[in-house]
């Protein structure tokens, strides 16, 4: 590439980068809206025609959609969660809620399009849920940081041709961030408690939030609203199906499963081997975790940058991870990757290193591959994580908008006699 080429590549960017910044607050609303019906639709008719019988034929159950279904059907039919549930078919690893969650496309006609419109709404709500957040730091870069979580792979796979539930899991991992940065701290703890009981992922960043606090009354309140909500949640579950509701949190904690699952460092050396019992992974874990929230403390991070290292060395120590986990530590980098370049490439960059471990791993498990193929895998992960933790790394030295002064921001959908009305006043000024 000459150095003519280089320059109209600048040139074509700084166009973009000029249209983009001349956007109103309404029309970056609007284009986000639109990308996601225009990018999403497309791959999904795409998925319908093309894609989905090729998985289909080639790759048997790489989708939980039927899961989704048979959980949504039975809460329709009158079943309860956990009890009526027959072993044989499928067991209730996750909270309670998600399998709620699953009644909308269930009610619109339970088909993979149902399901993939519902997550894809979920892709959507958190990239609209983040700008409307963030734009009184900074409206232009809080729009950059929505769309390129809106354009995520990790959410476009996962809200069509994965057809999995992880956009409705990233929408409640950010919000109660986003919440408590708004100063909304009440909304934050019951969005995480709600998030906690979603999927149990978000429940980390509950301690980052209450270091956040400054006096101890008002953590014990947060402590309690969270346990009051968390009571009213289990109590109907303990009170119809006691035993097997307390079966499931031995998922997340690893005390049913020796070797971890997944992707994860643990979960493909007990591939080769190599088994690390579910409790020393469920203790590495814990361990870890505490050592990450009195790194943020000792530091004096802020909320922002404390659950981006909490998030990375979670996914680096939790013995159960999959790929569309990345999206947590992905939209906090977000707000970085907007207006600095290194920290951009390496958040999109880790997604490549890290397709390898997943296709191994579900490729091993399908007995599609022999098990030595757990090696490159490892080899590709550690090349992710090393990735992912030097965005990190430059991310935390790093100025973001955020670090600015918040002003609040003006109406998304302005009347126009109001607009019309401020352009009088400012040429009246002049």
């Amino acid at each position: 590439m000459g150095a003519e080429d280089i320059d109209k590549n600048i040139s074509h960017w700084s166009r973009l980068e000029a249209r983009l910044l001349c956007l109103t607050p309404r029309q970056r609303f609007l284009t986000l809206i639109l990308l996601c019906i225009s990018i999403y639709g497309v791959i999904m008719i795409m998925d319908g025609l093309f894609i989905r019988p090729f998985i289909d034929h080639n790759f048997a159950g790489s989708s939980d959609l039927h899961i989704f279904q048979e959980r949504a059907k039975l809460i329709l039919n009158g079943g309860t969660i956990y009890r009526d549930v027959p072993y044989g078919s499928f067991r209730v690893e996750s909270p309670p809620l998600i399998n709620y969650l699953f009644l909308p496309p269930q009610l619109a006609g339970g088909e993979w399009w149902a399901y993939e419109i519902w997550f894809s709404f979920f892709s959507l709500l958190t990239s609209l849920v983040t700008y409307v957040a963030l734009r009184g730091w900074n409206d232009h870069l809080a729009f950059i940081a929505a769309l390129l979580i809106l354009l995520s792979p990790y959410l476009i796979i996962d809200s069509t041709v994965g057809q999995q539930d992880e956009p409705i899991v990233a929408f409640f991992f950010i919000l109660p961030i986003l919440l408590f940065l708004r100063g909304r701290e009440k909304g934050g703890t019951i969005a995480i408690t709600l998030g906690f009981w979603t999927k149990f992922l978000s429940g980390i960043l509950f301690p980052v939030m209450l270091q956040k606090i400054p006096e101890w009354r008002k953590r014990l309140y947060h402590i309690g609203l969270a346990v009051l909500i968390t009571l009213l949640i289990s109590i109907p579950f303990l009170y119809v199906t006691p035993i097997e509701f307390l079966q499931f949190p031995g998922y997340y904690t690893l005390g049913e499963e020796d070797g971890g699952a997944g992707m994860s460092i643990v979960g493909l050396l007990s591939t080769v081997g190599i088994v690390v019992p579910g409790n020393t992974g469920a203790l590495i874990t814990i361990a870890g975790l505490f050592a990450s929230y009195a790194y943020c403390w000792r530091r004096g991070l802020d909320i922002w940058r404390s659950c981006l290292v909490v998030t990375t060395v979670f996914l680096c120590i939790y013995p159960m991870i999959r790929l569309s986990y990345f999206i947590f530590p992905f939209m906090f980098l977000a707000v970085w990757s907007a207006n600095n370049r290194r920290v951009l490439l390496r958040a999109i960059g880790m997604y490549v290193p890290l397709t390898i471990p997943q296709f191994v791993e579900s490729a091993i498990s399908d007995g599609n591959i022999s098990t030595s193929y757990a090696w490159i895998g490892l080899v590709f992960l550690l090349i992710g994580f090393i990735i992912m933790i030097d965005a990190t790394r430059i991310a935390l030295k790093s100025e973001c908008f955020l670090d600015h002064p918040y002003k609040r921001a003006e109406p998304i959908f302005k009347s126009v006699s109001s607009i019309s009305s401020e352009e009088m006043v400012i040429d009246n000024i002049e």
